[in-house]
């Protein structure tokens, strides 16, 4: 029985969860941002104790095998904005954006033309529309609930909507962008409805602040426990040791 390896495994994955809602509060601003979720696998104790023979996992990707990150992809509230190029995704779905390692995909939708006229988004990436990119001619532009983005009575293209079968897949890559990662792509309109446009709106983050600090207390004072169980563990085998020494 390695209680020093149940202890070690139980602390590293309290560090990982440390992380995921580091990351969550740092996030609770950004437009679009879906909280993280370490899912902890539940074991029976004989299995932890079978566990605990192998070695520690060393790097997060490995310990990610035993305590699987996923994103939390419900939707956030939507907050008025006025700016008639901010728009919110009503239902579910994604805009897909042209990264540069292949698209990605946001909730974020302030939206607005580069220097090349291209539709972009807050990060400076094109908006994909149905056929490609859209290129705006200088004017002012309007986006309607169906995602058609006009100018005047010009048609210049209609914003692409992704959903996902199981956008909790979704790989996160920073500041609300989201890679395709083990998430499969849906069909067009589902049992949910099809999404809409919402004009002069943003969606707001879906972390929970309150929830947030209440996750970290509990984590943090996991790991002192298991510490605790550690460091009485290491004086008990001291003490032993000193025990047997004396015959």
């Amino acid at each position: 029985m390695d209680v020093m390896a149940i202890a070690a495994n139980g602390m590293q994955q309290d560090l990982m969860k440390l992380e995921t809602i580091s990351q969550n509060m740092a996030n609770v601003l950004t437009p679009g941002y879906k909280k993280q979720i370490l899912l902890a696998q539940a074991q029976a104790f004989s299995q932890q104790m079978g566990n605990a023979q192998a070695p520690i996992a060393a790097t997060p990707q490995s310990a990610s095998l035993v305590a699987p990150l996923v994103i939390d992809a419900s939707a956030g509230t939507l907050r008025y904005t006025g700016n008639l190029q901010d728009v919110a995704i009503e239902g579910e779905g994604f805009f897909e954006v042209a990264g540069k390692d292949g698209p990605a995909y946001t909730r974020q939708g302030n939206l607005h033309p580069d220097a090349r006229g291209r539709l972009v988004g807050s990060q400076g990436m094109p908006v994909m529309g149905a056929s490609g990119e859209i290129v705006l001619n200088g004017s002012a532009f309007s986006i309607d609930a169906n995602g058609d983005v006009r100018q005047g009575e010009r048609l210049a293209g209609r914003l692409k909507l992704v959903r996902f079968a199981n956008p909790e897949a979704l790989q996160p890559a920073g500041g609300g962008l989201y890679i395709q990662g083990g998430a499969r792509v849906a069909e067009a309109a589902g049992p949910a409805g099809p999404a809409t446009v919402r004009a002069g709106y943003q969606e707001n983050s879906n972390v929970n602040s309150p929830q947030e600090m209440v996750r970290l207390t509990e984590t943090v004072r996991h790991f002192e426990a298991l510490q605790k169980i550690m460091q009485g563990y290491d004086d008990s085998l001291e003490k032993t040791i000193r025990k047997l020494g004396e015959f």
